[in-house]
């Protein structure tokens, strides 16, 4: 970055402007991007629900990474996650500099369950003691059998190789789909996906896919269904079942027909670095 992103920072607070950076798998719910606390933090009489405000800190190249809550029940699961920034900017390590601003969280439960991304909100920040920083607000599903502990994983990465948009031809993958599976798809640095059948229906057509390790949300984002020529966009993802790492997801896209000539549409992508250092775990009630 060219400018430190404590001058961005500070610049944006007093412009009034936000500052935001995804990769597919969060920009892929830009379109709900209503604040993130919702029924999760108001459902307080559903058996499953509690409100937690764990405050867990984790602290790199001068910046404070808060938990600042963690809301769950029947119908969602919510966090907001605050960094604070040094106040004096000769603290801030450049490393963190160029990557404060491109995480995204990765929410998996004890047992490797890895919860849907629904909603995000988040932008700068000024705390009481004057210093600036950031907040984000995430909504993930709700959780699935009551796990023992729930760990939130910073990453950056799981970019469009083009860096562009999801639209440019660039950094397409097209496998043609004729009825033979499972059938691998190479996204280039990010790993590989498989697609283990379709089925045909009515009134949709689902898209078995499976993809190894905790980059399965990411890989499985950017996918579409080509008929004829025509693309057609997911209406649905939903993770099935997770074995030996291998997580695998149905897709739902329109109806088509059987005897159309069909693609699989991904993109390639980049690989994925987990913040490790900055990884937290919260013992859940029981």
């Amino acid at each position: 970055m060219k400018k430190t992103t404590l001058a961005v920072l500070s610049a944006a607070i007093v412009l009034g402007g936000t500052l935001t950076s995804a990769g597919p798998y969060a920009s892929a719910h830009q379109a709900k991007t209503q604040p993130a606390v919702t029924a999760a933090a108001n459902d307080t009489n559903a058996a499953s629900a509690f409100q937690l405000t764990p405050a867990l800190k984790k602290h790199w190249g001068g910046v404070e990474f808060t938990l600042e809550y963690l809301n769950a029940s029947e119908t969602g699961t919510e966090f907001m996650i605050s960094s604070k920034l040094p106040a004096n900017p000769a603290d801030l390590d450049p490393e963190i500099d160029r990557k404060i601003t491109d995480m995204d969280y990765l929410v998996v439960d004890s047992s490797g369950w890895v919860y849907e991304r629904q909603s995000g909100s988040g932008g700068m920040f000024s705390f009481p003691d004057g210093t600036f920083g950031m907040r984000h607000e995430e909504a993930v599903e709700a959780l699935k059998d009551q796990p023992q502990e729930l760990t939130i994983k910073p990453y950056i990465g799981g970019y469009y190789d083009d860096a562009t948009t999801m639209f440019a031809d660039k950094a397409d993958v097209k496998t043609p789909l004729k009825g033979i599976y499972p059938l691998q798809v190479d996204q280039g640095k990010i790993g590989k996906i498989s697609v283990t059948g379709v089925d045909f229906s009515e009134d949709k057509t689902v898209v078995r896919v499976a993809a190894a390790g905790e980059t399965a949300p990411m890989q499985t984002t950017g996918i579409w269904l080509v008929e004829n020529g025509k693309r057609l966009d997911e209406s649905g993802k939903k993770l099935k079942s997770v074995e030996d790492g291998v997580y695998e997801y149905e897709l739902e896209f329109p109806a088509v027909s059987k005897n159309a000539s069909l693609e699989l549409l991904t993109k390639r992508m980049t690989p994925v670095t987990f913040l490790d250092n900055l990884e937290m775990t919260v013992q859940l009630p029981r």
